[in-house]
């Protein structure tokens, strides 16, 4: 007991032996640095002494504990750093209950530390105590969307651009999640938007690009949208690795494994840019390559869901039948609204026989893209294989309406029409 007293009298003398106001400012205007954190946490360290901490008033603590939570939340994504920064914040709010921007840092620590609902929570806090804000709205909206809620981020976006219309990172925020709905019509009106509000911005391109890629049929566009992109910053490496398929959909020959190899260059760190890489190196029978990109885009990001699904199309054709349904299940769990490992996965069932299973994955990928024809038309087989001939018909009959070009919707609902008449029932009446 004696030695604790002593050891702890110790440890309050050289405290005090600092100098309390070069650490404030070394604290309060530092760079973020080890020297910066240290001296923020010798001032927590002494305002928990009796006596000693009474050098430090509440809005002086409110300080240093804003100053090392904003250290320690920027440094990186350390779950440790970012504990102590969201408990640093924490403190902000209960020492200087009126301040707003603890709220703020405190959300974007949670949601960087993938805890959405708390981040959401903190921001509808901010809402409800100043409701005239529109970038509470915005950050709410885009802990929303990063959380893969698309319909309240597209909510909380829109009421932020009816406040501020003229900011254009508002809309290409918006921007994203109508092409995440597929809703790419509304994607492109806003990011053109933003390009016409901001036209120096590179990013804004390449989110019309994006959605211009995703409607089909607009190549040329897409990639004059890219070149500008990277005109304006040539090293944003998604620019290059977009633009890598975009040419690979021109059939532009030696020129889109070349832009993919550029966007892994710009950033080795990127799992995008390595799935991009992969997937054309998988089109061009290059299997080892493609396997390396994809196993270590899968390292660098394990949440990544296309990297699952790419590696899952790779063992799908190596004949690595049950790695790829882990691989399309694993993505699937990732990001519930892709339609790509739902089809894939489907297909497989239905190869093995299993076409109850088949027919979950086809629904759940209607479910997620209700306007595509050819999901339509797969689980159309699928219910074929089941002698649900009705529901055959039915899909078959969404399929041709869909579009009315396709020879798989045409040929399906006549070769079911056909079953119908040979079995000697009456086609059901929805079906003309």
């Amino acid at each position: 007991m004696v030695r604790d007293v002593i050891l702890l009298l110790g440890l309050a003398l050289g405290l005090a032996a600092c100098s309390p106001s070069g650490d404030f400012a070394a604290c309060t205007a530092g760079d973020g640095g080890p020297d910066a954190i240290s001296a923020c946490s010798r001032i927590v360290l002494v305002a928990e002494i009796p006596l000693l901490g009474l050098q430090f008033d509440d809005r002086a603590l409110a300080k240093v504990y804003m100053a090392r939570g904003r250290h320690l939340a920027g440094k990186g994504d350390l779950k440790g750093d970012l504990d102590t920064a969201i408990g640093d914040f924490g403190k902000v709010i209960r020492l200087e209950p009126r301040d707003t921007q603890a709220l703020l840092e405190r959300a974007a620590a949670y949601q960087k530390r993938g805890d959405f609902d708390f981040a959401i929570a903190d921001l509808s806090e901010l809402i409800g105590r100043d409701p005239r804000r529109a970038s509470h709205y915005a950050a709410r909206g885009k802990a929303y969307q990063t959380k893969g809620d698309d319909e309240r981020a597209l909510k909380d976006l829109s009421q932020a651009i009816v406040m501020d219309p003229g900011d254009p990172f508002y809309k290409v925020a918006r921007a994203a999640s109508h092409r995440r709905k597929r809703d790419y019509d509304r994607a492109i009106t806003d990011a053109a938007a933003a390009i016409a509000i901001q036209p120096y911005f590179a990013v804004f391109y390449v989110e019309r690009a994006d959605s211009l890629l995703r409607k089909g049929g607009s190549a040329e566009r897409a990639l004059a949208d890219l070149d500008q992109a990277i005109k304006l910053e040539p090293g944003l490496a998604i620019a290059h690795s977009r633009r890598a398929v975009v040419l690979t959909l021109m059939k532009a020959h030696g020129e889109p494994l070349a832009e993919a190899e550029e966007g892994v260059r710009l950033d080795p760190k990127s799992a995008e840019a390595r799935v991009t890489r992969g997937m054309i190196a998988l089109g061009a029978a290059q299997r080892e390559r493609a396997a390396a990109d994809f196993n270590e885009a899968i390292r660098l990001d394990p949440k990544h869901a296309e990297a699952y699904e790419a590696r899952g199309i790779l063992r799908r054709a190596d004949g690595d039948l049950d790695g790829a349904i882990r691989d399309f299940g694993e993505a699937i769990r990732l990001d519930p609204r892709m339609v790509g490992p739902h089809v894939q996965r489907g297909g497989m069932f239905r190869e093995r026989g299993a076409h109850d299973k088949a027919l979950d994955d086809f629904t759940l990928a209607i479910r997620n893209a209700p306007m595509q024809a050819g999901l339509y038309v797969e689980r159309a087989q699928s219910h074929e294989k089941l002698g649900r001939l009705p529901e055959a018909l039915d899909d078959f009959r969404v399929a041709r309406g869909l579009d009315p070009r396709m020879p798989a919707a045409s040929e399906g609902y006549a070769r079911v029409e056909a079953a119908f008449a040979a079995s000697g029932r009456p086609k059901p009446s929805g079906n003309p």
